[in-house]
C-alpha cells in the first residue's frame, strides 16, 4: 500500500506531463531534496473502506465504487 502511495503515484505523475503538479523535482523516493507524498495526512490510505474508491491489483480490481455517491 505504501508503494502505491508514493513511488506508484510518482510514476503516473511523471506519465502525465505537463499535467503532472509537480513538474521541478523527484517524486517517489526517500531522499533528500526529493517532494514529500503530496497527502497532508498519510494514514487515509491505512483506512481504504472509508476512503479509496478503487483497489487494483496485477490488473484485478479488488473495489471499485467509482461513480457511487
Amino acid at each position: 500500500m505504501l508503494r502505491q502511495a508514493t513511488s506508484g503515484n510518482a510514476e503516473i505523475f511523471a506519465l502525465s506531463g505537463k499535467l503532472n503538479p509537480y513538474p521541478d523535482g523527484k517524486l517517489g523516493g526517500i531522499e533528500p531534496g526529493v517532494y514529500a507524498d503530496p497527502l497532508k495526512d498519510i494514514s487515509v490510505v491505512t483506512r481504504p473502506d472509508e476512503h479509496l474508491k478503487l483497489i487494483l491489483k496485477d490488473g484485478k480490481i479488488y473495489k471499485n465504487e467509482l461513480g457511487k455517491e
